[in-house]
């Protein structure tokens, strides 16, 4: 009986686990130019409301325009949910952007497949609680995101 239990585990996991398909994942780090990070980009995101853990997933809009050498301007938008216009400096050949600031922050790496370019980040909004005994972060409004640059 074992034997056969054995046998039967022998043919049928293998079966199983052949007809799962993990996603092909051949995204890579960009350490492109500033001029890479330029343009309109479209995807999805999932907002988060205060501490809120359940998402609300969001079409998401996001827009980044070089205003000087080294300066971009972010201008995130999901339907009368999150809007948001961020200002930060862009290092040359480095596939990420970070922008903090008093009462909100941006992280984005940008990513490339092929010619494909695809921007993953969170956005934040917060304020600071001080207390006679100590000083905290409260989260407002938080937006995770994953969007593909539109090709002209």
């Amino acid at each position: 009986m074992k034997k056969i239990v054995g046998i039967l585990l022998f043919v049928i996991l293998p079966a199983v686990f052949t007809q799962c398909k993990k996603e092909n994942d051949d995204w890579i780090f960009c350490n492109c130019g500033i001029d890479m990070w330029i343009g309109d980009y479209a995807g999805s995101g999932n907002y988060y409301k205060g501490e809120d853990v359940d998402a609300q997933q969001l079409d998401v809009q996001l827009t980044i325009e070089q205003i000087a050498p080294k300066n971009l301007k972010i201008r995130i938008v999901t339907l009368d949910v999150y809007v948001e216009t961020f200002y930060g400096i862009k290092n040359e050949s480095t596939y990420y952007l970070t922008i903090n600031g008093t009462n909100k922050s941006l992280i984005m790496n940008l990513k490339t497949n092929g010619d494909e370019l695809k921007l993953t980040g969170t956005a934040k909004n917060f304020h600071w609680v001080y207390d006679p005994d100590s000083t905290y972060l409260v989260t407002d409004k938080t937006l995770a995101f994953d969007v593909l640059k539109i090709q002209p």
